[in-house]
């Protein structure tokens, strides 16, 4: 007899009910609306999602389908009618725009501003905010000079944000302008006062220590004695910073200390090098990075693989796709 895989579908042939939830990647099947579903990963949860068809398209506003004759049910054409008014924008819906003649020519689809371009009186009052200027798009060349004084420039609009980089240096500084006050509290950090500033000997602090840019720490040994640690990098790189030229033989992973209650432990898990593959030992030896022992029990949920090597039977498995 010929096997048959069927998938998630509905337990009745006439209820239009979608399934309430779907595994990632499962797919169900909804006989009576004619509907596809597939589990899909929104990166924080698994979605019902349904799969549509031009069967699913609501027509209007000029435009038109047709559905195809047949028990197929499976084709439509779309139409759009550029008559109907509907499809023209208004000023409050969107659609298709039209141009007046007076400011525009339009020639295959392109619209061209004409020679006189748009006139100071066309443009209301205050319309043009520094919102609808695109970025760099007003430099010096744009300006006349002496065109910009003190009073045209709002209290507090000149932000660091918008100052070049190197554009204040002393000569545009008046001697004794920069008091004590004027200085915000830790704003003078080691960046601000030179380039690759250099401490010689040894450096600690018994407050907070922030690092703005990129930290390196050259040293043989690095150790963090936090009790908390948070690293945003979704992945860490065990190895070096490049890839190996050549197999120095050594393990790859996280090896860690606990106590059973009656003696210390060290464990491991991670990548065997000389088997080449991901072990757990529980009761681990380390030597220079080799770990050694026998390999610990482990528990999960839900196990997807490409093979299966078991060293005793499986009995009693069921596969089946079930109903919603």
């Amino acid at each position: 007899m010929a096997n048959t895989v069927q998938i998630k579908r509905h337990n009745s042939n006439t209820t239009t009910t979608p399934p309430g939830s779907l595994a990632n990647g499962e797919l169900a099947l909804n006989q009576a609306a004619k509907k596809l579903f597939v589990g899909r990963h929104n990166n924080s949860s698994v979605e019902v999602f349904h799969l549509p068809t031009l069967q699913d398209l609501t027509y209007g506003n000029g435009i038109s389908g047709t559905v195809a004759s047949g028990s197929n049910d499976n084709s439509s054409t779309i139409a759009v009618d550029v008559t109907d008014s509907n499809i023209f924008a208004t000023s409050s819906a969107k659609g298709i725009a039209s141009f007046s003649s007076d400011d525009f020519s339009v020639s295959s689809g392109a619209v061209t501003i004409k020679a006189q371009g748009i006139a100071s009186s066309q443009i209301a009052g205050d319309a043009i905010t520094s919102a609808k200027i695109a970025d760099e798009a007003i430099n010096s060349e744009h300006f006349t000079d002496g065109s910009i004084d003190t009073e045209h420039i709002a209290d507090a609009q000149i932000t660091l944000a918008k100052m070049a980089s190197n554009s204040v240096n002393s000569s545009k500084i008046v001697d004794g302008s920069i008091a004590t006050a004027d200085i915000a509290n830790d704003a003078i950090t080691a960046a601000k006062i030179v380039d690759n500033i250099a401490l010689a000997g040894n450096c600690s602090t018994t407050g907070n220590f922030e690092v703005g840019g990129n930290l390196t720490v050259s040293g043989t040994t690095t150790t963090v004695n936090s009790t908390t640690v948070t690293v945003d990098d979704p992945i860490f790189t065990l190895g070096g910073d490049s890839t190996p030229g050549s197999d120095d033989n050594k393990d790859r992973g996280i090896e860690f200390k606990y106590h059973t209650g009656s003696a210390a432990k060290v464990g491991f898990f991670g990548f065997d090098d000389s088997t080449g593959k991901f072990t757990f030992i529980a009761d681990a030896s380390n030597s220079s990075e080799v770990f050694s022992g026998s390999a610990g029990p482990v528990a999960f949920g839900a196990i997807t693989g490409t093979t299966c090597t078991l060293t005793g039977a499986l009995d009693g498995a069921t596969i089946d796709g079930g109903t919603y």
